[in-house]
Formats: C-alpha cells, structure tokens, sequence
C-alpha cells in the first residue's frame, strides 16, 4: 500500500491474453492503494488507464510536451494529440489491400517439435514480413 510503480512498456512481448491479465494486475495494485505509472504505447493498455498524459506532439526532437493530461474520455477532442485522434478513430493505419508477392524463394521447416510444438511442417515464404504468433 502506497507504493509508486513505474514500468516501461510493459505489454511489449505478450499476447493479447496475457495482456489482459497484465492490466487486470496493475488493477489489482491500484486497488490496493497504489500509484502505477506506465509507459506505453499499446491502445488497450491506454484505454484501460484512469489517467493519461500524452507527450508530443511528434516523437523524437518534435516531441516533448506535455500535449493532453487528463481522463481518456477528452483525449480524442484534443487538437494537439495525435494519440487522440489514433484513439477515437479519427486518424488510422490502414491494411493494405495489396500484399508483397515475395521473391518466389521460401524455406521448410519439418518435424518441428520442441518445447510446445507438437511435430509440425511450416512452409515460410522468404522476401515477405512473416508474423508467427499465438500463445507461448
């Protein structure tokens, strides 16, 4: 009770699923009467804050200022926060409808079965970003 926490990025690395459990703990400390100031970029992580403070207005050597302090809920009406705008839906990454085709070149990986892999083939494209995921 009454302990400052300060963690940076702590979601990076977890699945969705331990993220939450993540967040359901820094929940658990701040009900306990303690202070948990995070550092982070991950949208679920922010939304589930009482409190942000968003520092830019770009990163780097554009950065800097405090550009909102506040409850999430007046973030998304901040002129200023581009954190904001992402938030409420206003500014987005799009997916792209077109996808590398690669360089024809690929890898097999046979039989693989350490740790939690359970014999499996994988056929991995090369010349492409390859996301491998789930739950470790």
């Amino acid at each position: 009770m009454g302990v400052l926490y300060i963690l940076d990025e702590p979601s990076i690395g977890l699945h969705q699923r331990d993220n939450k459990k993540l967040i359901n703990a820094l929940k658990r400390l701040r009900d306990l009467g303690n202070t948990i100031i995070v550092i982070e970029h991950d949208e679920e992580t922010i939304r589930n804050s009482d409190f942000v403070v968003d520092i830019g207005p770009g990163a780097g050597i554009h950065g800097g200022e405090i550009v909102y302090s506040g409850k999430l809920d007046d973030i998304y009406n901040c002129d200023k926060s581009i954190t904001g705008k992402y938030l409420s839906g206003e500014r987005f990454i799009p997916i792209p409808e077109i996808r590398r085709n690669g360089n024809g070149k690929y890898i097999i990986i046979k039989g693989a079965r350490e740790h939690n892999l359970k014999n499996i083939d994988v056929h991995i494209d090369l010349g492409k970003i390859i996301a491998v995921t789930g739950v470790s």
